[in-house]
């Protein structure tokens, strides 16, 4: 959890076009929010008829908005100039929720003229500008992470799918980054470790075939980046152009390969969502 807060925060949150879209939600949230449901008894701010009260309402709230384009201005130009963390960009959030309350209090004292008590009055409107601040930032947070996810998937399956087109031929090196052969992707079938050394298991007229070659396994999943070959287990990596079937036996995954002879790899459970995502962007 630690760890999650000190990190930095997705490019997404900085980008100046969807700031100025959460603000705008912001303010029609608020808005709505408001003058229909009149959260706290709302109405009793102003002692007017309905129409009024959404005119005044809406006066106070777009004037409170001001302060959140201001935040938001000097955000986009702090992240210019130092990294901001999860922690740091709650802060600045919180801070947002404060500064507007106390604007709000502010307006309130000066020309509503309000005889309720200053810490009273204060905890209210800092209640209310919580609520009416946190609902909209929390759905367009979640609205952005979603579509961030989507387009990253979007590039990272075409960029892929670039790569399996042109990469029809699989080489492989040993540990001394020596080329020991080149074999053609479909006919591999998976790669198993043991200890300083990986076995290439290919298929070669109905018949397995296997090829031995002086590497480790992590640093070969590194160089097959960007290939149908990949990681499903500690001592395995399997050609996905390959796979017939995914099955879950009991508690354990399984995949199986398309051979004649019954070829059954396990997926281990740090692998087990890795391989459920990347079937879906092949299958896509």
């Amino acid at each position: 959890m630690i760890k999650k807060l000190l990190r930095e925060i997705p490019d997404y949150l900085k980008d100046k076009s969807t700031i100025i879209t959460q603000v705008m939600f912001v303010s029609i949230f608020a808005l709505v929010f408001i003058n229909i449901y009149s959260p706290f008894n709302a109405s009793s701010w102003f002692e007017v008829g309905r129409i009024e009260f959404f005119f005044y309402s809406s006066a106070f709230i777009l004037s409170g908005m001001l302060i959140i384009v201001l935040s938001k201005l000097i955000f986009v130009l702090l992240t210019m100039r130092m990294k901001f963390t999860y922690l740091l960009y709650g802060l600045w959030n919180l801070m947002e929720i404060v500064m507007l309350a106390g604007a709000y209090l502010v307006v309130d004292l000066v020309l509503l003229k309000s005889g309720a008590a200053l810490v009273e009055r204060f905890t209210g409107l800092l209640f209310i500008t919580l609520l009416v601040l946190a609902i909209p930032y929390s759905l367009s947070w979640l609205w952005l992470s979603l579509k961030d996810k989507r387009e990253k998937l979007e590039d990272l399956t075409e960029n892929t799918s670039l790569e399996f087109r042109e990469k029809k031929m699989i080489t492989f090196r040993d540990e001394a980054e020596k080329m020991r052969f080149s074999i053609k992707s479909r006919d591999i079938l998976f790669v198993e470790s043991t200890d300083n050394y990986v076995t290439v298991h290919t298929a070669e007229k109905g018949k397995i075939r296997k090829i031995m070659l002086r590497n480790t396994m992590k640093r070969l999943e590194k160089e097959l980046e960007g290939t149908l070959i990949q990681r499903c287990h500690r001592s395995y990596m399997v050609n996905f152009e390959n796979i017939k079937l995914v099955k879950l036996i009991s508690t354990n995954l399984y995949i199986y390969l398309d051979f004649p002879e019954e070829i059954r790899i396990p997926v281990s459970r740090t692998y087990a969502e890795h391989v459920h995502e990347f079937l879906n962007r092949v299958s896509l």
